[in-house]
């Protein structure tokens, strides 16, 4: 019994272990961490575009850097006032053309400063009075910085586009390793959209001189790469194509371009993400499973010991009581021998005792 006992103990210990892993441990360590701190890089190295230094058509390389830092102070703020468990994101994105040297124009061709909040587990973003793009409130929606943990490649998600400040369907394309590491590809496209106007001198459409208001439109290919288990984005590319436009005039292109993460970004992403990808996966699966089975195995072998020394016992008791029942009988027979005559004896004896009559 004292065998059974252990491993049914044994069995019970593994089984809780399993499932505090699963459903206490893992949720606990599958969120985004609040002290996020990362750069992404975005290049191309033959872009055309409009240069606003110049305020004419350029061409060459242009580079897009954003910064994703965690706001410590503003998450307390942010999940006390919605009641729930977010992260509040700062970033800063700008985009600029490279020259000759090497070196970078300022002002940047593009900038924008973003604050807003997300869900720790999924990713997604979350209403909030503190969302702000450029300085403007903003109802931020869909994925942002990242997918949720654990992403189903059956689902479409919604990405949200910083340039139109909305976010649109992006969907499964299928299966690539990415420097040894299994991504899922997301596709996203966004249509031909209208987003800003500017002041644009006539000549750069063949008009006459004089400034123009000039529409800018926006289409966008994205495609991003994605690690499954994490929900962390290993690669970015953008087909941007944008455009200005007045009426009586052809459009002018004012950012076609293929921007894609820099080898040294994407490496940085697989180094830093691969190994918590297993980890992750050994926490939420392996382990738990594992744990599970050791748990079962205990416990059926501890009652299979069980039973079989219940059996035993039995047997044993059965065993006993037969002894006793037998000595019982012996007993009683001894009794009749000692206190009455043998059979032979009385016979014997009456004959004796004719004889002498």
């Amino acid at each position: 019994m004292r065998k059974a006992a252990v491993m049914i103990g044994f069995g019970a210990f593994f089984l809780t272990l399993a499932l505090l892993m699963r459903f206490y441990a893992y949720p606990k360590l599958a969120v985004i961490p609040s002290d996020q701190n990362t750069q992404q890089t975005v290049t191309d190295d033959h872009a055309s575009y409009f240069d606003a230094d110049t305020v004419k058509p350029g061409s060459g390389k242009i580079i897009t850097k954003a910064t994703v830092v965690a706001n410590k102070e503003m998450t307390k703020k942010a999940s006390k006032e919605l009641g729930r468990d977010v992260i509040v994101i700062d970033q800063w994105q700008t985009t600029d053309n490279v020259n000759d040297k090497g070196q970078t124009a300022s002002p940047p061709m593009d900038a924008s400063t973003q604050q807003y909040a997300v869900d720790k587990s999924s990713g997604e973003a979350v209403k909030w009075s503190g969302n702000m793009l450029d300085g403007k409130p903003t109802n931020y929606e869909g994925q942002t910085i990242k997918f949720p943990f654990q992403v189903d490649k059956n689902k479409t998600y919604r990405y949200w586009d910083s340039t139109l400040g909305k976010a649109f369907p992006m969907k499964y394309a299928g299966s690539e390793d990415i420097k040894g590491l299994k991504t899922y590809k997301f596709t996203q496209t966004i249509p031909k959209t209208k987003f800003t106007t500017m002041d644009v001198p006539g000549e750069v459409f063949g008009l006459p001189k004089g400034s123009k208001l000039a529409d800018r439109y926006y289409t966008n290919d994205r495609t991003v790469w994605v690690e499954p288990e994490t929900g962390v984005m290993m690669k970015l590319q953008e087909k941007q194509h944008q455009t200005l436009e007045v009426p009586n005039a052809k459009p002018v292109d004012a950012m076609p371009t293929t921007s894609t993460m820099t080898d040294e970004t994407i490496k940085k992403n697989v180094d830093d993400y691969k190994t918590k990808s297993s980890q992750l996966k050994i926490l939420r699966l392996w382990a738990p499973l594992l744990l599970g089975l050791l748990g079962l195995f205990a416990l059926l072998l501890g009652l299979f010991v069980s039973l079989r020394a219940g059996r035993e016992r039995r047997a044993a008791r059965h065993e006993r009581r037969d002894e006793r029942e037998v000595d019982e009988v012996r007993h009683d027979d001894d009794s009749t021998l000692v206190f009455g005559d043998h059979p032979h004896s009385r016979g014997a004896h009456s004959a004796d005792e004719r004889g002498q009559y």
